[in-house]
């Protein structure tokens, strides 16, 4: 039977409710340190107090340079709790990217655990391997009073370069939360792993779905999450049972726990996101693992707050061999409170059978891009799609097929958006930035299909001095995120045009 959450929208309580109820349970752990739901809210009350002695008024923007401890978990809680706004400024990021979403997005501290470069030592810094956590503090209520309030921002690639902050309200929040909860079966019984970085929206799930139903939030360590066996021996070791995994991830996960000798087969529920999933994995999965297991797909969107709609992948699913293109692309039901409508260019449904964008509507859509008025009001309009007053909506770019029988199958994009390893990339925003170093005359980042089935990124460049691959490589490396750096580089003459001048990707794609 799932745990059922307080009716409340105010976002602080789905901790504070469930800290009240089993306080005693363990909350959170990492590699060094386990915390009960008591010692995680007195953690909170110490760095909340000492966030509203830094910004006295709410709604302060505080940047969060933590690595994969259980310091993250209390530090966004605190943040919550304070009334403020979390800023992801993931460690491992270029620092030139950290600079630019730490001014971009008016941060105005930074927890850390460790020393803060200097692009952001512009905002006053707050030591978490510092902070004597015993110190007592009085008791406050939270000053998380305002649902309409930004949660957080969270940074997406940008088509012109410049990284998009998306603020979300906490009353999306509590609505997504409260949502995938009445859908499953969550309980305080359970163990999760908080997988993702806070800089990748499927963590505010991970977090506030695990504590929210008085689960156990393992927080894999950095080193555990790059090597799949590693991984899938935590699993079992730790005897999770709901993990929430990229698919392209999972691949390597279930090759690696199909070799070891004690499987993880507490595992009972895997939530996949960000993209198509793969059905072969999956029955690999079953074979080797466990049959005990049930696997949902999501479709979800950073500025729809992290899922849109889920479909659960049935027994007879699995276990008939068809073709699967459909079962990986359905998109499901939307969650309570979500809308998905596709729409023709000139914002009609489409008929069955015809491909359209995706429009989201209802509780989840952002309130819009920091700082970006008119990219907000481009991607997020009002639409009459019923009678009455119009309805806010966020165009997706997403396209999506009708079928028949009125499910709804996703189709790509309906530009150069790509996505790798569950994050939306601008192919634009990466040839921004490495054209950017010196010697190179053209560059074009194409997405290929590697020999196992994944996608990843190729650059292909000339230059003026003959930089070799590695070396560009190396520069890369130093200016964008690990996600968003291409797997190879690759040097010619000159880049193929089509007939009409333009950089031919098709021909670069055909090459690899």
């Amino acid at each position: 039977m799932s745990t059922p959450l307080p009716n409340s929208s105010v976002m602080y309580c789905l901790f504070s409710g469930r800290a009240a109820a089993h306080p005693d349970n363990v909350a959170v752990r990492d590699d060094r340190t386990s915390l009960t739901y008591r010692e995680l809210a007195c953690r909170v009350d110490v760095l909340a107090a000492a966030l509203r002695e830094h910004c006295v008024e709410p709604g302060a923007r505080i940047g969060l340079f933590l690595g994969r401890t259980v310091d993250v978990v209390t530090a966004v809680l605190a943040v919550t709790a304070a009334g403020h706004t979390y800023v992801p400024l993931d460690p491992a990021y270029p620092p030139e990217r950290v600079r630019f979403m730490a001014a971009d997005s008016r941060v105005e501290a930074v927890l850390s655990d460790r020393d803060v470069p200097e692009e952001v030592a512009f905002a006053a810094p707050l030591r978490l391997d510092e902070v004597d956590w015993s110190r007592q503090v009085p008791r406050q209520p939270a000053a998380d009073v305002d649902p309409e309030a930004v949660a957080y921002v969270i940074y997406t690639s940008g088509s012109t370069g410049r990284p998009k902050g998306v603020e979300i309200s906490r009353r999306s929040v509590v609505a997504m939360v409260q949502a995938m909860s009445r859908r499953y079966d969550f309980t305080d019984r359970d163990v999760w792993t908080l997988v993702h970085s806070s800089s990748f929206d499927f963590s505010v799930w991970e977090m506030w779905g695990a504590l929210a139903t008085g689960g156990t939030l393992v927080v894999v360590p950095s080193d555990t999450v790059l090597s799949p066996r590693a991984s899938a021996e935590l699993l079992a070791r730790e005897r999770v049972t709901v993990m929430n995994i990229v698919p392209s991830v999972f691949r390597y996960l279930a090759a690696a726990a199909r070799e070891l000798p004690d499987p993880p087969v507490t595992v009972r529920r895997i939530v996949f996101g960000g993209e198509a999933v793969d059905v072969g994995d999956i029955r690999s999965w079953r074979r080797s693992v466990s049959t005990d297991c049930a696997f949902t797909n999501t479709y979800g969107i950073t500025e729809t707050t992290v899922f849109v709609s889920t479909r659960d992948l049935t027994d007879d699913e699995l276990d008939t061999e068809t073709d699967d293109r459909e079962f990986a692309t359905a998109l499901g039901e939307p969650l309570d409170g979500w809308e998905i409508h596709v729409l023709d260019e000139d914002g009609r449904p489409v008929a069955t059978g015809g491909t359209g964008e995706i429009w989201v509507a209802g509780e989840g859509v952002a309130i819009g891009y920091t700082g970006r008025p008119e990219l907000t009001a481009e991607r997020f309009r009002g639409l009459s799609l019923r009678d009455g007053a119009p309805v806010r909506c966020y165009r997706s770019g997403d396209l999506a097929v009708k079928n028949g029988d009125g499910t709804l199958c996703y189709a790509g994009r309906a530009d150069d958006q790509v996505k790798i390893n569950g994050f939306r990339i601008e192919p634009g925003e990466i040839e921004s930035v490495l054209r950017q170093i010196p010697g190179v005359r053209d560059l074009a980042v194409v997405r290929v299909r590697s020999r196992i089935g994944s996608d990843v990124l190729i650059a292909y460049y000339a230059t003026h001095t003959g930089s070799a691959p590695h070396e560009l490589a190396e520069q890369a490396r130093a200016l964008l995120p690990r996600h968003m750096t291409p797997s190879r580089f690759v040097q010619l003459e000159a880049l193929p045009l089509t007939v009409s001048g333009k950089t031919d990707r098709q021909a670069l794609a055909a090459r690899s």
